[in-house]
């Protein structure tokens, strides 16, 4: 994945625990900037991060990125908040995997915690478009609506509901899928449990599709115990040995086999490569189950072989 140079032009701190950090692109500019995309961060050579743009500029040279700093996460929040105005680094991407689909039915945006970044910007993008839409904004008080104002200034007025579980109680997700019209689709970020939950009271929805986008690859799947397995690199011919204990990543990594990467969590989809033969475990978060059942490409970091061999094409 390419990437520019970058530095921090201002940093602003939106609620106790998260920032907004505005980068500017130094000698270059970004195209395919949409709603649902997310930009790589290279805070050091082994540590990147994806995060959600909310904003951009027109010409593509100033990008918004708000991040919630995790103190019990594996560092990248916190070097993220670490950052101090002025600091240049390397930025890859934008990559998206929660597209906005375009077409003319009702949307409902729902938002939780920190996933309300991509959707401010599907917010804007259909407030542009004059689409019908609403959106539902799920925190636990006000004083962590890190968004609240980024919404409020879209001028969305009875379009937004913001919800905080401390003073309005536990949300009503049947209630509001129930009252959508027929054909709506349904757009979500944000943590486990309220993704679970909008996909369950989903029975409620008439037509329509829930689109969604993880913080965490999907933790209900039960996976088999790891085997090993051997990977061919179909260009060579090389075949390495896949421990128990290993990753194919890492594999590739240790014998000198370039692949992107980035979250290593089976989120951003850096790491995902072609498969040429072979039955794919996968374990990602974002393919959908009919991407999988193709065993057309999988996500080096954490997906593995059903298969005693897969044979990628690289």
């Amino acid at each position: 994945m390419n990437t520019q140079a970058a530095r921090l032009v201002r940093k602003t701190e939106l609620s106790p625990d998260t920032s907004d950090f505005c980068f500017e692109i130094l000698g270059g500019r970004f195209t395919g900037l949409e709603p649902g995309a997310h930009v790589d961060v290279h805070l050091t050579e082994d540590l990147v991060r994806q995060y959600s743009l909310w904003s951009w500029s027109q010409d593509g040279r100033m990008i918004n990125v708000a991040v919630k700093r995790e103190d019990d996460g594996r560092g990248g929040s916190q070097a993220m908040h670490d950052l101090e105005e002025g600091a240049e680094l390397a930025i890859g991407g934008p990559r998206n995997h929660f597209p906005l689909e375009s077409h003319d039915r009702h949307v409902t945006l729902i938002a939780g915690g920190i996933g309300a970044t991509p959707l401010v910007a599907m917010a804007r993008e259909l407030l542009n478009r004059g689409q019908d839409f609403r959106v539902y904004y799920l925190v636990r008080s006000k004083d962590y609506a890190a968004m609240d104002k980024q919404f409020r200034a879209l001028g969305l007025d009875e379009w937004y509901h913001l919800h905080c579980d401390d003073t309005d109680g536990a949300f009503d997700l049947a209630a509001v899928m129930q009252s959508m019209p027929m054909g709506a689709d349904v757009y979500t970020c944000g943590p486990e449990p309220m993704l679970n939950a909008v996909l369950e009271s989903g029975t409620a929805l008439r037509g329509g599709a829930i689109h969604f986008e993880r913080f965490a690859a999907a933790s209900e799947i039960e996976h088999a115990p790891n085997d090993s397995f051997e990977i061919e690199v179909h260009s060579t011919g090389a075949v390495y040995s896949v421990s128990k204990e290993e990753t194919i990543l890492e594999v590739l990594k240790t014998n000198g086999v370039h692949v992107d990467f980035g979250c290593s969590e089976g989120l951003c989809g850096s790491c995902m490569v072609d498969v040429v033969e072979g039955e794919v475990d996968h374990r990602d978060g974002i393919l959908t189950p009919e991407e999988q059942a193709t065993n057309s490409y999988l996500c080096t970091c954490v997906s593995r072989a059903k298969s005693d061999r897969l044979v990628l094409a690289l």
